[in-house]
């Protein structure tokens, strides 16, 4: 497995940190990396934990007295500058006492200060989103009016706008794939934004799966595919387009529109031609027949529940799932899952899937964790839906059993399983099939209640708690039930 990106300049700063000459500028610098990288925060997360565990071993076995009394020896001097070689073979310095002050500076950090900016000479442009915004992922950071600069978005809804010091402004509709690579050249992976230019910005590039859109003082709308065609709109001014297969180079005016595909360009003289001649209708159609829902829409909700409620700790974004040892049953958890379909007319639903996103909890280890398997359930009785998610316990939960990888099999249904492969903590997790479709057909009260199991006990202590996006995750799309309809 490849190191993550910047870890010996995380490693640095950390140590840095932990001496007490961390300059403000290198502060604002680990923050950012902190922020901005996951394969970071996961390794924090597991040093953090690893540094708690060897505390409360030493406590246990009396360790602390000892270190306490060579706390004034010279010895101890001498043994602060000792270094330990690190995985990319270079040294590091004992990695538990970096993860403990880190853990008390981010803590107060992200208390006391605003939202981290990056240093000014990295920086060119200001992040903001409209209400109920979802990002799917981000190296850059998200939150409103954020300096931000290099670094790719994936947004799931709304809208997010990106002012650039230049005078460009570009807003990306969700869902869509955004990267910037400076403040005068971007790139539409799949999704629309609309970008407004000023005298300033001349020049600003958008580069699209098959040419380069250059501004030459205008206002636009690009839209590119999932299927990796591209359309532009002019609202006003000019914009020069660059294809890369053909070296086709042309210039589209003031309501004029192209398409753009691997073969080429098609140009319209208006917008009213470029539509009647199926201008973006490439998808619109299965656009129309899919329809998604998570458990943040309507009376959606979800929660994880846990055998032993004492034991109950972890993020708040992730719903949880684990089969504990026999010995340590405390820690089995389940997960509920609750779909509003009211607004759904479901005689003309042909295909259904749920998708879970997987993201890493910080608890437990992945090596001691087999591939794991997780069986979906759907409640049959309807009176049982009635349950709400702040309330719910392993004592209340509908169809709930003892045994930590079954229901009551008189009131569920089962409706497929999917594997995560040792590991494995990120990605997503999908079942489908005619037995989801009938169950959401026949379904009278138009709640779906879906229970998820896990299937595969771990084998030894301490293996990894899987985890998913809940409701409430920020950046990570929520369990999402995709229907297909009839055309």
């Amino acid at each position: 497995m490849n190191a993550p990106e910047h870890l010996e300049e995380f490693r640095e700063l950390c140590e840095k940190l932990l001496e007490d000459r961390i300059t403000a500028q290198e502060m604002t610098r680990l923050e950012m990396l902190f922020l901005s990288s996951q394969p970071l925060r996961r390794e924090f997360v597991e040093l953090s934990h690893l540094h708690a565990s060897l505390a409360s071993m030493a406590r246990k076995a009396g360790w602390q007295a000892i270190l306490d009394g060579e706390a004034s020896t010279p010895e101890t001097q001498a043994s602060k500058q000792a270094s330990l070689p690190g995985p990319s073979g270079g040294k590091t310095r004992i990695w538990t006492a970096v993860a403990a002050t880190l853990a008390l500076a981010l803590s107060l950090v992200m208390i006391l200060r605003p939202a981290p900016q990056a240093p000014k000479n990295l920086t060119f442009a200001t992040i903001s989103t409209t209400d109920g915004s979802r990002w799917i992922s981000a190296s850059i950071p998200t939150a409103n009016d954020t300096r931000i600069g290099v670094g790719r978005v994936q947004l799931a809804d709304g809208i997010a706008k990106f002012v650039f010091d230049n005078g460009a402004k570009v807003e990306i509709e969700g869902p869509a794939d955004f990267e910037i690579f400076s403040d005068m050249r971007c790139e539409l992976h799949t999704g629309k934004l609309v970008a407004t230019m000023s005298p300033t910005s001349k020049g600003f590039s958008i580069e699209t799966p098959d040419a380069l859109l250059i501004d030459q003082g205008t206002s636009f709308g690009v839209n590119v595919t999932d299927q990796g065609m591209s359309s532009l709109q002019v609202f006003d001014g000019l914009v020069d387009i660059k294809h890369h297969e053909s070296g086709t180079k042309l210039s589209i005016r003031e309501q004029e529109a192209a398409e753009i595909s691997q073969q080429g360009v098609a140009k319209y003289s208006n917008f009213t031609e470029a539509f009647r001649g199926g201008f973006s209708k490439s998808d619109s159609e299965e656009e129309r027949r899919q329809i998604q829902l998570t458990t943040a829409t309507g009376a959606g909700q979800d929660q994880w529940i846990i055998r032993d409620p004492d034991e109950r700790y972890g993020p708040d974004d992730l719903l949880m799932i684990k089969l504990a040892k026999r010995d340590y049953k405390q820690f089995d958890r389940k997960i509920y899952l609750q779909f509003d379909l009211t607004k759904i007319d479901l005689t003309r639903l042909e295909e259904a899937s749920l998708t879970m996103t997987a993201s890493p909890t910080g608890i437990g280890y992945a090596s001691r964790m087999p591939d794991a398997t997780f069986e979906v359930f759907a409640l049959t009785d309807d009176q049982l839906d009635a349950w709400a998610m702040d309330d719910l316990t392993w004592e209340n939960a509908p169809a709930n059993v003892p045994s930590g990888d079954q229901l009551d099999e008189t009131k569920t249904t089962p409706l497929g399983t999917f594997t995560i492969p040792r590991g494995r903590k990120q990605g997503t997790y999908s079942i489908s099939g005619a037995s989801l479709v009938d169950l959401i057909k026949s379904d009278a009260n138009r709640l779906v209640t879906l229970i998820i199991v896990p299937k595969t006990r771990e084998a030894i202590s301490g293996a990894l708690v899987h985890g998913f996006a809940a409701g409430n995750h920020l950046t990570l799309p929520p369990p999402t039930l995709r229907l297909i309809m009839e055309k």
